[in-house]
């Protein structure tokens, strides 16, 4: 089992448990992992679970109801965080 859940950045729903991260982006449970640049310059994950991928790769809103997640707004609001 994982020590830690991820969580979906899109509807904030926690992973299932699995073996590994890597049972969680197979084809069983379908859930993707993105990474990306923060404002700081360091790197960052965001895990989406299956609809809230479909949804922002659509560039749809999310479960919350709050467009998706996609590099632009995830970048503004690390900014504004900051």
């Amino acid at each position: 089992m994982m020590a830690d859940h991820p969580t979906c950045i899109g509807c904030g729903v926690t992973a299932p448990d699995a073996n590994s991260t890597y049972t969680l982006i197979s084809a069983t449970h379908g859930w993707r992992l993105t990474r990306r640049i923060l404002a700081d310059g360091t790197r960052g994950v965001e895990w989406r679970c299956p609809t809230c991928w479909t949804a922002h790769k659509n560039g749809q809103a999310t479960a919350k109801g709050a467009p998706a997640p996609g590099p632009a707004a995830t970048a503004a609001a690390t900014r504004r965080r900051a």
